[in-house]
């Protein structure tokens, strides 16, 4: 594994790293924003979607342009945002404990945005929100939820879960408790899932069946603990040939991981501490969209990180991710 190499610059969409040995670049393309988060490449309209948790936005990224537009949800904490299948202006959300649907056609600034509240996700809590999520191939989104951050403090632990819900917003619990309820993905064959609780520091994998949603057979494929990596994993994504890429929260970095051998294969550093989710993107699907955080920082990590709570594209890595699933609603949503 070769050096890496980072050099700080000023400006937006230029190249702000070389890593290892291949022609390996990451590029800022956003200013810097709170805490940046699920990033949801929509290959549909070949935008990028991601939220601003705590400032309470869903940012829209045309890569194409380098333009932002967001739009104001009012109703808590924003902390994933999906595209409704066959739709080309609505999105469910994580907001606060429920999930929410948001109509916005992207293109626009909006400053207070009402949405329509689909479900409550934990009826249990009412101290916990919403955390990461994405949906099946079947449409059905997974979303999970963690304690509250107060005044600054950690999330108390085992009060999240994890949820499955339909398109009739029926919900299954499929794990609990959980601390903090992040990283998501299926592999291409649509027979596994992995998942992580961040505060364990590993990565599960589960049997999955596609069908009926259920998923099975617990085992850690990957585990930082044995590790001398820094952080916690937070958000991730999967590429074509079954490798996970995970972001280190507190740990600067994304990891790429082949779960069949538990091989840390790749790690990449970004110029930004808090790394939070990756996606891919782009029309051939091999750009990685990284976000950071930029929330909380103290005055040093700010001066040492000016750019934590950008939006990060990583190129020339050799692989292909998948197309990002929808959520398919039922007409549920009109009554």
């Amino acid at each position: 594994m070769g050096r890496t190499i980072c050099v700080y610059v000023s400006l937006a969409c230029v190249i702000l790293a070389v890593a290892h040995a291949e022609n390996v670049q990451v590029k800022r393309v956003t200013e810097p924003y709170g805490l940046s988060e699920g990033p949801h490449w929509d290959h549909r309209t070949q935008k990028l979607y991601f939220v601003d948790i705590y400032n309470q936005y869903i940012r829209r990224l045309d890569v194409a342009t380098g333009v932002v537009t967001s739009t104001y949800i009012n109703h808590g904490p924003v902390s994933v945002v999906v595209p409704v299948d066959d739709s080309t202006d609505e999105f469910v959300a994580g907001s606060g404990r429920d999930v929410i649907l948001v109509t916005w056609n992207g293109t626009e600034n909006l400053s207070n945005t009402k949405p329509k509240v689909l479900t409550t996700v934990d009826l249990t809590h009412t101290n916990t929100r919403t955390n990461d999520g994405k949906a099946d191939s079947s449409g059905r989104l997974w979303i999970g939820t963690m304690g509250d951050e107060i005044d600054g403090q950690p999330s108390p632990p085992n009060l999240g879960l994890l949820s499955r819900i339909d398109d009739e917003m029926k919900h299954v619990v499929e794990i609990s408790p959980v601390s903090i309820s992040n990283g998501l993905a299926w592999n291409i064959q649509d027979d596994t899932f992995y998942y992580i609780d961040s505060p364990t520091r590993v990565i599960a994998a589960y049997d999955y069946d596609p069908i009926n949603g259920k998923i099975s057979n617990r085992r850690v494929v990957f585990d930082l603990n044995d590790t001398d990596l820094s952080g916690v994993p937070d958000g991730m994504t999967i590429d074509t040939d079954g490798n996970l890429w995970i972001a280190l929260f507190g740990g600067h970095h994304i990891i790429n991981v082949n779960p069949k051998t538990k091989q840390l294969l790749r790690k990449i550093k970004l110029p930004a501490e808090n790394v939070t989710s990756a996606a891919f993107g782009g029309p051939l699907l091999d750009i990685l969209y990284v976000t950071t955080s930029g929330h909380g920082l103290t005055a040093e990590q700010r001066k040492e990180t000016p750019y934590a709570g950008s939006v990060f594209a990583i190129e020339g890595l050799g692989v292909h991710g998948l197309i990002a699933n929808s959520f398919k609603i039922s007409d549920l949503k009109q009554k």
